[in-house]
């Protein structure tokens, strides 16, 4: 009997103990911590790096203007002064002719003067009514033909003297010689590239860019130029030209960039990083893990003050780059933005601000 009493009791007290555990409350949640970032608007640059190379300001094929027998080249790579020759071809035929030229003259002008004492004597002549009109008229004429002709003559001389300068091509300019197109003894025509000079002293970095960066204002930007094979090489240039129309395999515009006297120094021909800041933009900046999506739309949770809610912000991104996004419209300065574990977190959740670098 004091067995089953016993066991009865025993069973109270746990029914009791059971009783109490369930009336008890469920500790509260503790907000989760999230990290941020306070937004703010800043005139931001879009820093751009393109590739390209050292081409020479002034690169200029050669050539005669007349056919011949090439008699002499200078050779490939050698430096040249503005003045200095480079090529001449047989100089004989136009020679010839120059000799033939002032032969003519000598002709032309021995004439000019006999047909002038003809006509000067015909109209004394004919002041003492000796000899008719028609005989003065016809001096006068013939006087007149041999001016003409003498007249004919120095110009053919000048033309003959003109066209023999050009049996031999002289420097336009100090510079370089980088192409050779004939060898000594060669019959070259006239307007076939014989040597090429190149400027040594004028550089251009030279790079092929897209559409979008003529647009962004590329245009108006200092340029950075480094050698790829020594990065530590730099120069600064700034924008001289601008092809007018794309190129019709690749659409992009060949732009050419002045450089500084650093830049006199580097090698034809090297390779070079081109980098540019283009005209800034009225952005926000936030790194790349803040980004999230509502209902297809970019987006990004703010942190509500007052409430220690998140809630979704629509956003219009106007580029990416590694690490970051840069967001046009959306965000205002000062509102604070989770930047960790997005996918975790949802739209009235409360949660509570890590320390931020700088608090």
């Amino acid at each position: 009997m004091k067995t089953r009493i016993s066991k009865y009791v025993v069973l109270v007290g746990v029914l009791g103990l059971l009783a109490g555990c369930s009336e008890a409350e469920p500790e509260a949640k503790a907000p989760r911590p999230i990290k941020s970032i306070g937004a703010e608007i800043r005139s931001i640059g879009e820093t751009v790096s393109q590739t390209g190379e050292i081409r020479p300001r002034y690169e200029t094929p050669l050539s005669f203007r007349l056919d011949g027998q090439l008699t002499f080249r200078v050779e490939n790579g050698i430096e040249v002064k503005a003045g200095e020759l480079l090529a001449s071809i047989d100089k004989v035929p136009s020679q010839n002719n120059v000799l033939t030229a002032r032969a003519e003259l000598v002709t032309t002008q021995s004439a000019l003067e006999f047909a002038r004492l003809t006509a000067e004597r015909n109209r004394e002549l004919f002041s003492k009514n000796v000899i008719s009109r028609a005989q003065l008229q016809e001096a006068e004429a013939n006087l007149q033909t041999a001016q003409a002709r003498f007249a004919g003559a120095t110009t053919a001389l000048s033309t003959a003297e003109e066209t023999l300068t050009y049996t031999e091509v002289k420097a336009p300019r100090d510079g370089i010689v980088s192409a050779v197109g004939a060898n000594i003894g060669q019959i070259v025509q006239a307007g076939q590239q014989v040597v090429t000079i190149i400027s040594n002293q004028d550089r251009d970095a030279v790079f092929d860019v897209p559409e979008r960066l003529l647009n962004d204002g590329a245009g108006t930007t200092e340029v950075k130029v480094s050698l790829i094979s020594n990065p530590a090489a730099t120069a600064t240039g700034t924008i001289r030209e601008v092809t007018p129309s794309a190129d019709p395999v690749t659409r992009t515009f060949r732009v050419k960039v002045s450089l500084d006297d650093k830049g006199q120094r580097m090698p034809f021909g090297a390779a070079v990083l081109g980098t540019i800041v283009l005209s800034p933009k009225e952005l926000v900046e936030l790194p790349a893990s803040a980004l999230t999506n509502k209902n297809g739309a970019t987006a990004v949770f703010v942190f509500d003050k007052a409430s220690s809610k998140l809630a979704y912000r629509t956003v219009q991104i106007d580029r990416y780059d590694d690490q970051n996004i840069y967001v046009a419209f959306g965000l205002n300065t000062g509102d604070i933005v989770a930047t960790a574990g997005v996918s975790k977190l949802r739209d009235g959740e409360v949660v509570k601000l890590e320390a931020r670098e700088g608090q």
